[in-house]
């Protein structure tokens, strides 16, 4: 493999005999929302069908229902505050075993009920939908309380990107390349200037990964893998995901969609594309709010009552997906990154009521994301 000169290197070889997976309807419902870059709270329904299934969804949010004693409180009081809202505030009603569940994973299999109408289906997904919100916030809140400095939660980051990569090559999915760099000062400066949204907050790459895979095919298995490892479904940020390699016949992962939910989803995935880039220039980029235990940072104290708001923030991270033969195309021709650099110079220049001056011209090195 050629390596990368980026500061963060995760470029490996493929492990021989990749593993082939069929993708479930969850696996489906997760890729699909990150090309089309939806939100959650616009779903009517979920897809899981085990207990396990929701453990390993909690456990990518940081809440490991078989590791940690907390763990099941926490989801608990979650709930709870979600029920005392919708009631309270919007003034729902709600049946006496979808107000208090004896097992709170039980909400997130009838939420995901398909054999018939279930008034407390919907009910389920709405509280669900309010989990969602609350947990949201109460990451931020957490974020607030913590005295933590930017750079250490980007490090943390990194590091479970890092050995969701390693995992990866080690059950053999088909993925030639995983790596990433972190935007320096002066990188994002000129971004916000390129920007119209000229506010650090709508910086969402200061951290970003590519992967490569073998094949256009091997993209929905190799998304998959991530959400169901490294990333809850929920945490794609809406609005900002960009497809412009995959077709809407391609997004039909397992036949046709099965209902308005899907549809929708596939129609709204080819998005448009960084105004810098060539017009041949193919790739899927979605940003996501990853979650990493902030207690990991050093020196942070974990507190008693963990339960409150749990033990997870959540820093963007912005992921780009690309196979191989696209990958090469991408570095040819009006596709190539000095030349994506100079379209976004001339952009700051245009901005400053200056002319870029043609010394200027595609000095600027670093990923085509920038």
């Amino acid at each position: 493999m050629t390596v990368r000169r980026d500061p963060i290197e995760n470029d490996e070889l493929l492990l021989p005999d990749p593993v082939s997976q069929r993708l479930s309807t969850l696996d489906e419902d997760a890729v699909r929302l990150a090309l089309a870059g939806g939100s959650v709270v616009e779903w009517n329904r979920l897809s899981f069908r085990t207990h396990e299934d929701v453990n390993q969804f909690l456990r990518v949010w940081g809440c490991d229902l078989a590791r940690d004693s907390w763990a099941r409180e926490r989801v608990r009081y979650v709930y709870n505050q979600a029920v005392e809202f919708l009631e309270e505030h919007l003034g729902l009603h709600f049946a006496a075993e979808v107000r208090r569940p004896r097992d709170v994973r039980d909400a997130f299999l009838r939420a995901s009920m398909r054999e018939r109408f279930s008034r407390h289906a919907i009910q389920y997904c709405a509280i669900l939908k309010l989990v969602h919100v609350i947990n949201h916030l109460e990451m931020q809140e957490l974020r607030s309380q913590t005295a933590v400095r930017e750079t250490d939660l980007l490090d943390v980051a990194n590091a479970r990107v890092s050995e969701a990569a390693r995992l990866m090559r080690e059950e053999g999915l088909p993925v030639l390349a995983f790596y990433g760099n972190r935007k320096t000062r002066p990188s994002v400066i000129k971004k916000l200037l390129a920007k119209r949204e000229s506010t650090a907050v709508t910086v969402f790459d200061k951290l970003r990964f590519r992967i490569v895979t073998e094949t256009r095919a091997d993209i929905a298995p190799s998304l998959a893998w991530l959400f169901r490892n490294l990333i809850p479904f929920p945490a794609v940020i809406p609005g900002e995901s960009h497809n412009t390699l995959l077709s809407p016949d391609e997004l039909e992962i397992d036949g046709k969609p099965d209902d308005e939910q899907s549809a929708l989803s596939l129609v709204r995935a080819m998005a448009g594309q960084n105004p810098d880039s060539a017009s041949g220039y193919r790739v899927i980029n979605f940003v996501v709010g990853l979650p990493v235990r902030i207690y990991d940072v050093p020196g942070v104290e974990v507190p008693r009552h963990r339960a409150l708001l749990g033990e997870v923030v959540s820093v963007l991270v912005e992921l780009q997906v690309v196979d191989q033969e696209s990958d090469r195309r991408n570095e040819a021709g009006e596709n190539r990154h000095e030349l994506y650099k100079e379209r976004q110079m001339r952009r700051v220049y245009e901005r400053l009521g200056r002319t870029m001056p043609a010394s200027r011209s595609g000095v600027d090195g670093g990923g085509s994301t920038s």
